[in-house]
């Protein structure tokens, strides 16, 4: 999928000037850059939630804040998407990753941020679509979960879905990228397209993320 990419606030500069981006089928691709870099803002136009130059943007689109309906429980969540979608090989992955039974009856203005997060990011496995966006998954989880959370992000890639998230933590980001971009005024200002990833040191990104974002 190949991004070409207009947008700006009304009263305020282009954040985005014809940026040109491309989310590989079956990855995960990783957006970063410092607070105010328009991360959010990119996923969104992607999504669909912002109006943008992008045709038929089309995903499921997670974040910090979750989405979801306050009094309503992740059961009933996964309930109302219409199947029993916890006999799904990959839910039932995430929900034993994550012990989701734990919480999975709490309503959701109970639960913690990490808790709204892995119920958000079980119902994006649960739902049909091909795209998941990610906004900041790894910030909201305690470091134990959020390896578990890279380690599962593979699997669902590896299972036929596309995955776009945006990240502050390098660490993680090297550990679940295919590729990874960093985002400056408003433009790419550096991506792995043309590098093997996985050679990358954390160090080695560090002094690309000083020099380019």
């Amino acid at each position: 999928m190949n991004f070409n990419v207009f947008f700006g606030y009304k009263k305020r500069k282009i954040i985005f000037n014809n940026i040109n981006f491309e989310i590989n089928e079956n990855k995960i691709t990783v957006i970063c850059g410092h607070n105010g870099a328009g991360k959010t803002t990119l996923l969104k136009l992607v999504s669909g939630i912002l109006p943008s130059s992008i045709e038929n943007p089309e995903g499921w689109y997670v974040s910090a804040g979750g989405g979801l309906i306050q009094h309503f429980s992740l059961a009933e969540h996964l309930d109302m998407l219409g199947k029993d979608l916890k006999q799904n090989e990959l839910v039932k992955y995430a929900y034993e990753l994550f012990e989701a039974e734990n919480f999975e009856k709490e309503r959701v203005r109970y639960l913690s941020t990490g808790q709204i997060m892995m119920a958000s990011i079980i119902l994006a496995i649960a739902s049909s679509q091909k795209l998941l966006l990610l906004d900041e998954p790894f910030g909201s989880l305690d470091p134990v979960h959020a390896e578990k959370l890279s380690k599962l992000l593979q699997k669902v890639a590896e299972n036929g879905r596309t995955i776009v998230i945006t990240s502050h933590d390098l660490y993680l980001s090297a550990e679940t990228a295919d590729i990874i971009y960093f985002i400056k005024n408003g433009n790419i200002s550096w991506n792995s397209q043309n590098e093997n990833i996985e050679e990358f040191s954390v160090e080695k990104l560090k002094e690309k993320y000083i020099e380019c974002a």
